[in-house]
């Protein structure tokens, strides 16, 4: 799964990859997590990042303590709960590197993986209309993790590569096609290492968050 990840000042590179704008009010977040407010590129809107709850309230919940923050890519054609908007309704979500906590006997240990350049990504990502706030959610894509970062979880968010981009915020129908491009990150793109126990407690947010620990404190 993916519940925890960040972008900071980075997202300024990602804006001018994609050729759109930063989100007015938007502040470097060490430590985003589900509920809070957090740039993506919807479909509907490609030309900038636009500030979206993370998590989509699914139109069974009666209340908006149901988010679901994120979606097997395995099976998103067949859950009536993203279906439509896997097929209608894509984005990108900003990204420079996310969490993860791995099960050791000593209790688990946070990791950040990122990429090994250490260049800014997006995540595969898909949006509702919250009909109760009137506002944006967007949940996250999920697939089984690289054989690289696997010990730590077993699943990982969907880093789409820059040339699947414009195919996924396309119109097209081709569903089976974008659902193939789900895939796990090549491992040799991939770094992973232990981050300081802190950013276990969403109220801490600094840039200390993502620095390497020898030793997870």
């Amino acid at each position: 799964m993916c519940g925890r990840y960040s972008i900071g000042a980075e997202i300024q590179a990602l804006a001018k990859q994609l050729d759109n704008q930063v989100p007015r009010g938007f502040s470097p977040n060490f430590n985003a997590a589900p509920s809070q407010e957090l740039p993506i590129v919807p479909n509907h809107k490609p030309s900038s990042f636009t500030l979206f709850q993370w998590g989509i309230v699914p139109f069974w919940a009666k209340e908006e303590k149901k988010r679901l923050i994120n979606a097997r890519s395995e099976t998103i054609l067949e859950k009536a709960t993203f279906k439509k908007a896997f097929q209608h309704r894509r984005c990108l979500v900003a990204a420079g590197g996310y969490y993860e906590w791995m099960k050791t006997k000593e209790g688990k240990i946070p990791y950040r993986i990122c990429l090994k350049d250490e260049k800014p990504f997006v995540f595969a990502g898909i949006w509702e209309h919250n009909q109760q706030s009137g506002q944006g959610d967007f949940c996250i894509i999920t697939t089984a993790a690289s054989p690289s970062v696997a010990h730590i979880h077993n699943r990982m968010p969907v880093i789409l590569a820059s040339e699947a981009i414009d195919f996924w915020l396309s119109d097209s129908e081709d569903y089976e096609g974008l659902q193939d491009i789900l895939r796990p990150t090549e491992d040799a793109l991939l770094k992973a290492y232990p981050v300081s126990r802190q950013v276990n407690n969403v109220q801490n947010n600094n840039a200390s968050l993502i620095a390497p620990q020898n030793e997870p404190v």
